[in-house]
């Protein structure tokens, strides 16, 4: 069904029901007296009957013209372009990416310059702060001289720290795995004892349904044995009925309660494989992430280690971008020059950023505002089509009209001769309500005859 037959069903219903009912009630019409039953309440399915009319056809053709020119009903906001102003779009497309294209390369050849630069201040830093103009890299290879006798002892109490860890993880998982399995083994138990529950439940249904069936006959026997005019013989064979059918009853509930041992037993190993291989997910991943915590921290203490012998001003890539670190066995004289400097290029980078990234916004603004003017063009062709759209709504709507009028008139002489005078139309009936829509179709499908 489509929206628009949705949103007509609905109001169609309630008005059917209430035409159907003042057609019923008015006297104008030589109507015959209604046969035994009169007052009873009956209703229809309209959609059903609406769907079977001859009509129909040309209605969900309606529909579907209606959903070709409405695309706001399957993706908001977009409607059918110009193929000439989808092109213009396409140039407008390529000119902002190829400006984004052009800032960005911009970008990274000024970066490249700018980190150039610093590293020539940096090493004309260096060559001052050495001994008779030393070079940086016998500056270098005196600071790493310095650093080795640390390195031995760091890379020492490197090995203490990971072995801690790993110990402490241990503890971390055992304790997490406990939890996890006593949180595993008492879901088990509830879940197990609702089965339980359930099975108890069936067999008291089981056993009160039993007697019920047998309370009659019961009685019956009870009444006879109360009566002081049997005889012995007599008083004797209605016992042993009372016997038999109270071990009818016993012999039922016994197979039953072995049938639900049977499914207890199935139910509890099919549980403990559950708990089992869930158990065992869990602790898989419990190892995965210490195993992943337990590298990170040794990755972290090797460099650690690796960074007390490290090069004077070492290049590192930090989200991407590439830093640089200053060896902390410098002199912090010589290293507060080197942040210094550091500092005063990535500034003047950021200055000199900042003014290209100011040329890429206005060149995007421009084309933005060319991009709005462009679907402004547009908009007549988009009233046309909803024009289009509001024609076929009217035709559809009309047309809907025709057909519950026509499928009206059919089911008032249907309930006027089997004496209903009230007739529902796709709601929720009485209980004891007679639903008229198999002979509505009838006379419905004989229109296409």
């Amino acid at each position: 069904m489509t929206r628009a037959h949705r949103r007509i069903v609905s109001a169609a219903a309630a008005a059917f029901a209430a035409t159907v009912l003042a057609s019923c009630g008015r006297g104008g019409n030589a109507v015959q007296p209604p046969p035994p039953g009169a007052g009873t309440v009956g209703y229809v399915h309209m959609d059903e009957l609406v769907k079977k009319h001859p009509l129909y056809d040309q209605l969900a053709r309606y529909d579907r013209s209606i959903e070709a020119f409405d695309l706001t009903a399957t993706a908001p906001a977009v409607v059918a372009a110009n193929p000439q102003v989808r092109a213009r779009e396409a140039q407008l497309e390529a000119q902002l990416k190829a400006a984004a294209d052009r800032t960005t390369k911009l970008l990274s050849e000024k970066q490249k310059q700018y980190q150039a630069q610093e590293s020539q201040a940096i090493a004309a830093a260096l060559r001052g702060a050495g001994p008779g103009g030393a070079s940086a890299s016998q500056i270098a290879g005196s600071v790493n001289a310095s650093a080795a006798e640390q390195q031995s002892g760091v890379a020492a109490q490197a090995q203490r720290d990971l072995t801690t860890y790993r110990s402490t993880l241990q503890k971390q998982d055992q304790a997490q795995i406990a939890a996890a399995q006593k949180a595993l083994s008492q879901r088990a138990d509830r879940t197990y004892r609702a089965k339980l529950d359930e099975l108890q439940a069936k067999e008291s249904a089981l056993s009160l349904k039993l007697a019920n069936e047998d309370a009659a006959e019961r009685l019956a026997l009870r009444t006879k044995l109360s009566s002081l005019a049997l005889d012995d013989a007599a008083r004797d064979d209605v016992q042993k009925q009372l016997t038999a059918l109270d071990r009818k009853e016993a012999d039922a509930l016994a197979a039953q309660r072995n049938r639900d041992q049977q499914t207890l037993a199935a139910f509890q190993t099919e549980l403990h494989a559950q708990t089992q291989a869930d158990l065992d997910r869990r602790v898989g991943a419990i190892q995965k992430q210490s195993l992943g915590a337990l590298a990170q921290r040794q990755s972290t203490l090797m460099h650690q280690v690796q960074s007390i012998g490290g090069p004077v001003v070492q290049v590192t890539t930090v989200g991407g971008k590439p830093q640089q670190q200053i060896n902390p066995n410098l002199p912090p004289e010589l290293r507060t020059r080197i942040q210094q400097l550091h500092d005063d290029y990535q500034k003047r980078f950021q200055t000199d950023a900042k003014a290209t990234i100011a040329d890429f916004n206005k060149t995007r603004d421009d084309l933005q505002r060319r991009y709005a003017e462009l679907h402004g063009l547009d908009a007549s062709a988009r009233q046309g089509a909803q024009a289009q759209i509001v024609e076929l709504r009217k035709k559809r709507d009309d047309l809907y009209g025709e057909i519950t009028a026509q499928i009206d008139r059919e089911v008032k002489l249907i309930a006027q001769q089997r004496g209903i005078a009230v007739v529902l139309g796709d709601v929720v009936a009485p209980a004891n309500a007679v639903d008229l829509t198999p002979d509505a179709l009838k006379d419905i499908e004989s229109l296409h005859e």
